[in-house]
């Protein structure tokens, strides 16, 4: 592994030429990028597309990741998570990124992307996931991961052995229906899981999204060993209220290790979309 093997593979990397990205500094598990402004990558009025702020944030996170692998042994590798957040718009200007990996596993790096303008104001913020497996098998590829989404057999077991005493049991979560894939979880409103506001808290929200995936990954593989972990979630917050909730989860794609599920919370009342995100979720299983 070496900066320089890093860098050789990144002047292959056909889109950043496209978009005349430029290599500042480079050193183990740390990038730096920029990115001179051209009328070609900004919208109207001269404010630089928010793609190419992402592509920018993906290309710092990969070259950041990629000093930290042995390059000559060709390892496959690939993004598993990419989250944007956009805080200010660049006009006209250059902007830099500059990418930390946070962690390191096994072969999966979790990296810390910062973009910032010409004045070093910030303009966004990246959290990338990249898998990079230390076996060279080629990655199995389920094209139909899961059943398209059915309606599940109501008050099915649910997926997980319930524990009494973890927070999925605390936030009183628990499953409407199920079926190979695809799961509805509820949760109720209570006064206890309310924002400032009264309104159920986002991070409640966001704990039923996250359950929600992780038991639509385990309803596919259940076998004795198997142990996993979220890797990543998004999520969107188009309404707040006062509510019951319900999630419906679906496996929309999986590798042999990987699960990538697309999740629905909305209320029970009224049907509205409360949030709506995905989960990137991991499972190893016993051999």
């Amino acid at each position: 592994m070496s900066v320089e093997e890093a860098l050789a593979r990144f002047e292959r990397m056909a889109f950043a030429q496209f978009l005349r990205v430029r290599v500042a500094q480079v050193s183990h598990e740390r990038a730096v990028l920029r990115l001179p402004f051209q009328e070609d990558n900004a919208n109207q009025g001269g404010v630089l597309h928010g793609g190419a702020t992402a592509s920018l944030i993906h290309m710092a996170g990969t070259l950041a990741a990629w000093t930290g692998l042995d390059l000559q042994a060709e390892p496959l590798v690939n993004t598993v998570d990419l989250s944007v957040q956009y805080l200010a718009a660049a006009l006209r200007e250059e902007i830099t990124a500059e990418a930390l990996v946070l962690r390191r596993g096994r072969d999966i790096f979790f990296l810390d992307v910062t973009v910032r303008g010409a004045a070093q104001q910030l303009i966004s913020k990246g959290l990338m996931v990249y898998r990079a497996p230390q076996y060279m098998a080629p990655m199995r590829l389920y094209s139909c991961p899961a059943p398209p989404a059915t309606a599940p057999v109501k008050d099915s077991p649910p997926v997980l052995v319930p524990n009494n005493q973890d927070f999925t049991h605390k936030l009183q979560i628990t499953t409407v229906s199920h079926s190979p894939g695809s799961v509805c979880l509820a949760m109720p409103y209570l006064s206890a899981y309310g924002d400032e506001q009264g309104n159920i808290h986002p991070g409640a929200v966001a704990a039923l999204l996250d359950t929600a995936g992780t038991h639509a990954s385990w309803s596919m593989v259940q076998r004795q060993g198997t142990r996993g972990a979220t890797v990543g979630i998004q999520l969107s917050y188009p309404e707040v209220g006062q509510a019951d909730v319900v999630a419906q989860a679906h496996v929309e794609r999986r590798s042999e290790e990987m699960f990538f599920s697309l999740v629905q919370v909305r209320a029970v009342s009224t049907g509205h979309l409360v949030a709506m995100g995905n989960v990137s979720y991991r499972l190893l299983e016993g051999r």
